[in-house]
């Protein structure tokens, strides 16, 4: 199975290779090549657009299997949304620190033989200066930078043109994302100018239907996202999020601007949620709402806790502390409260509330954000609250003094003291670290269930305060205090690219385990 799946990803980049030159499909040179496609061809029955719209659905996959091992068990349940009522691998699997082969390869196989593969396709039949590559790049910025998160250094810039694929440090990563995202910005920027409401991608495009204001607003709001996340380590970083917020077209302000995977009957497509085969009674029936999720939650009175989750059977909410290593005896236990996703339930890449709380962390630290940070603060709250329904509790609870709750044990599992005492209300005396913590712990409800994203916001801040594993069963790789900083590399990896993961090990500054931190995790 590991030499069948590194051999699907060298035939991939063996294909590219043999096809595309390095200088044709690299650059952003703007010389048009007559094989590529122009935008006049994009209304046509255009096979090449096909290939965006499956980028698409890989960004966050729709087969189950792969969702769970990308998303779920990896963010959802370090990021303290759920809790596993299984004993996947006898207990000794990643929600114990333990990460099993198959575990950490499927990131990767979703990454490089699903996504990557549609890319490199794309990108030799499309001229670089067409709204196709530009929508493209934009996309793979977004599940690309999930899959750099998980591991720290991975293969990218060479990815396609040489192998053995060498890995990029995080940092080159990184500096890639962003070189990428402002080439398909001022693509997308001269297009509409030139174009206002023309549709060109309206046949391929899954999220937006081609508003390309939308997508540049949306590329401007990833922009920001990860240029908060290098934001200790790379000194460009407030110049890169206030050219973002700064932008003609700016950022997603409203939740009619959020990138959202959803059904679309003009392109008779049909989208399920592979959620809600997870948790559900007739599916696989294993995760359930996370202790660290409950005490928030409750003790805040969140009016987004029902449309978060289902009351338990005693008509309470209830969650349970994750990583147990006998987490199967709690199945269908009927204390625990269940996740509220349907199959019919839109999947968010990003939600306007996560961009205000952005920028009202830019602004605690005195970047030009556009407004002040308690009055972004406030904005971003509201708007969460608006996007469930709930937002006439806004102003309320952004008064309430609050606090998360102690966790209360039951049947056979331990009470744990509250995390924290952090209020939904501002504090204006308070200190600037204290403040973070208020904007990250309000990102962190509003963001549910983006695991992945609400993981490496954990890390880069150490915020929200959550609870630990129950059993850490890592053999001290892990530390149970600090929690899961990465995935070790995949072993199909050390089978197949061995040369080059060992030099990926060295740009990692630590031993290849899930105890080591990726770059930007400088907290």
């Amino acid at each position: 199975m590991k030499q069948k799946l590194l051999s699907t990803i060298y035939t991939a980049m063996g294909l590219f290779i043999g096809t595309c030159s390095l200088t044709s499909c690299m650059s952003d040179d703007i010389n048009i090549d007559p094989d590529k496609i122009l935008e006049k061809e994009l209304n046509k029955d255009n096979l090449w657009g096909t290939y965006l719209t499956t980028m698409q659905r890989h960004v966050a996959p729709e087969n189950q299997n792969d969702f769970q091992l990308t998303e779920d068990l990896v963010g959802n349940m370090y990021a303290g949304y759920y809790a596993g009522t299984q004993s996947w691998e006898g207990g000794a699997n990643g929600t114990t620190y333990a990460f099993p082969d198959a575990w950490i390869n499927r990131p990767f196989k979703v990454a490089y033989v699903d996504f990557l593969s549609s890319w490199n396709v794309l990108r030799q039949k499309t001229d670089s200066t067409t709204i196709l590559f530009a929508v493209g790049e934009v996309v793979k910025v977004a599940a690309m930078h999930k899959t750099t998160d998980i591991y720290g250094p991975i293969p990218y810039t060479k990815f396609g043109l040489e192998s053995p694929v060498p890995y990029d440090s995080q940092e080159t990563v990184y500096k890639a994302f962003f070189k990428e995202l402002d080439h398909a910005i001022g693509i997308m920027t001269a297009f509409d100018k030139v174009n206002k409401g023309a549709k060109p991608l309206e046949k391929f495009d899954l999220i937006y239907n081609s508003d390309i204001p939308k997508w540049i607003k949306f590329a401007n709001s990833l922009k920001l996202r990860l240029a908060m996340r290098v934001s200790k380590v790379m000194p460009e970083a407030k110049q890169l999020a206030e050219a973002a917020v700064n932008n003609e077209y700016g950022v997603i302000e409203t939740n009619d601007e959020n990138p959202v995977m959803k059904s679309n009957s003009a392109l008779s497509f049909t989208y399920f949620n592979p959620f809600y085969n997870l948790y559900s009674e007739e599916g696989y029936n294993e995760d359930r709402m996370g202790a660290s999720m409950e005490v928030y939650l409750v003790g805040y009175e969140d009016p987004r806790l029902p449309v978060f989750f289902k009351p338990a059977a005693d008509g309470q909410y209830h969650g349970l502390q994750n990583g147990h290593k006998d987490g199967k005896r709690y199945m269908g236990h009927r204390m625990l409260s269940q996740p509220t996703i349907t199959q019919a339930t839109p999947y968010l890449w990003m939600n306007a509330a996560e961009v205000w709380l952005l920028r009202a962390e830019g602004a605690l630290y005195k970047w030009q954000m556009k407004g002040e940070a308690k009055d972004l603060y406030a904005k971003g709250v509201t708007v969460s609250m608006e996007q469930h329904g709930v937002g006439k509790d806004a102003e309320a609870y952004l008064e309430s003094d609050k606090t998360p709750i102690a966790y209360r044990g039951r049947v056979d599992w331990r009470s744990l003291p509250a995390p924290s005492t952090i209020t939904p209300a501002w504090d204006g005396g308070a200190t600037e670290e204290e403040n973070l913590e208020r904007i990250i712990t309000q990102k962190w409800i509003a963001i549910y269930p983006l695991g992945q994203e609400a993981w490496s916001e954990f890390r880069r801040t150490g915020y929200p305060r959550l609870f630990p594993v129950a059993d850490n069963l890592s053999g001290g790789k892990v530390s149970t205090t600090e929690q899961v900083r990465r995935l070790p590399f995949p072993e199909s990896e050390y089978t197949g690219n061995k040369a080059e993961v060992e030099k990926a090990i060295k740009l990692l500054d630590g031993e290849d385990t899930g105890g080591t931190r990726v770059w930007w995790n400088k907290k």
